[in-house]
């Protein structure tokens, strides 16, 4: 995709209102053109070898990417801040959340006494009008990105499998290898086709593939950090049961893992990066296994581990190998090994 074809994509993504969502994913794959061939970089190693011994394909969460603003939402943090000052300073602040404190307690089904509320009302007033209020306030929303970071499942691809600066950056320098996926071969796709998939939430949910978009003007995801900070409260205090009313004030969020993760500065957009992500939270390890077209050998590739690499490949059912090289046009190429 180009640089107009992934505008139009973003520009779609922003506008779904999640109000029917398998209406809005038909249109934002009708946004998509997909390549033929998506490439995927990796060094020699025990984990990437395991990987492919079996065909898997392991999701990271954002806090293990190597670039620290990737999937580092955008907060209005100064807009907060002034926000929490105005209640800090507002003398009937607590008096004017009054209404909204019992209609929340309400709807948790909470019930309490005269004493209790006049109790809890004094306390939250103490607290808000505490030096330190503005400043823990502003401070939970700046480390609630982290949060966030931590619960944001991906694996990443590239449609260049010659990109020069992905081949320093993630397969050692061209010591390690690309591999390629065939993006109209649906039988390389095992997920969802074994008995062993039958209880799993990748293969019930899915994980969809979308192409990245690139520009320096940031996504503000603040709304989203706010329904975070609430639900991570929720969890703490032992209230997640209470989510789907929490997710009937905020209104629908259901595209803001999408948004938050498929932007990345100007920077990187010769990466040509598509990604395929899990936009639910999931725990434990998240992986598929999917057989790769073809595997490209690195320049740079020890013989040993060309061979390593070579044998393990045929094994797992890739057909295609092929060994990179510069070519005449002082460009980097790949031929088929016989």
């Amino acid at each position: 995709m180009n640089d107009n074809d992934r505008q139009v994509f973003w520009e779609t993504l922003c506008s779904l209102e999640g109000k029917d969502v398998y209406k809005d994913s038909a249109l934002l794959r009708k946004m998509i053109k997909y390549p033929k061939y998506l490439y995927r970089y990796r060094p020699v190693s025990m984990k990437s070898i395991e990987a492919l011994r079996y065909n898997k394909l392991y999701f990271s969460t954002a806090n293990y990417y190597d670039d620290p603003f990737d999937t580092f939402i955008h907060v209005n943090l100064r807009g907060m801040q002034n926000f929490f000052a105005e209640i800090k300073n507002d003398t009937n602040a607590v008096k004017k959340a009054e209404p909204l404190i019992r209609n929340l307690l309400s709807m948790m089904q909470i019930s309490l006494s005269d004493v209790e509320m006049a109790g809890m009302l004094s306390a939250l007033e103490n607290t808000m009008t505490n030096d330190s209020f503005v400043t823990f306030c502003t401070d939970y929303f700046r480390n609630i990105r982290n949060e966030i970071k931590k619960d944001t499942w991906s694996v990443c691809f590239s449609e260049n499998g010659f990109n020069e600066t992905l081949w320093l950056k993630y397969a050692d320098q061209h010591k390690g290898f690309a591999l390629r996926y065939d993006m109209e071969n649906a039988d390389n796709l095992l997920c969802g086709k074994q008995e062993k998939c039958s209880q799993c939430g990748i293969a019930q949910y899915g994980t969809p593939l979308y192409p990245m978009f690139y520009s320096d003007e940031k996504y503000n995801a603040t709304r989203f950090a706010q329904y975070m900070a609430i639900c991570t409260m929720l969890q703490k205090s032992g209230s997640i049961a209470y989510l789907q009313q929490i997710n009937t004030l905020f209104g629908s969020l259901i595209w803001e893992r999408e948004r938050i993760t498929l932007i990345k500065k100007e920077c990187h957009k010769y990466d040509e990066e598509w990604r395929m992500i899990v936009p639910y939270y999931m725990t434990g390890k998240v992986m598929r296994e999917w057989i790769p077209d073809g595997v490209i050998l690195g320049l740079r590739m020890e013989n040993d581990e060309r061979d390593l690499i070579t044998d393990i490949a045929k094994q797992a059912g890739i057909r295609n190998i092929y060994q990179s090289f510069i070519n005449d046009d002082g460009e980097l190429d790949a031929y088929l090994l016989k």
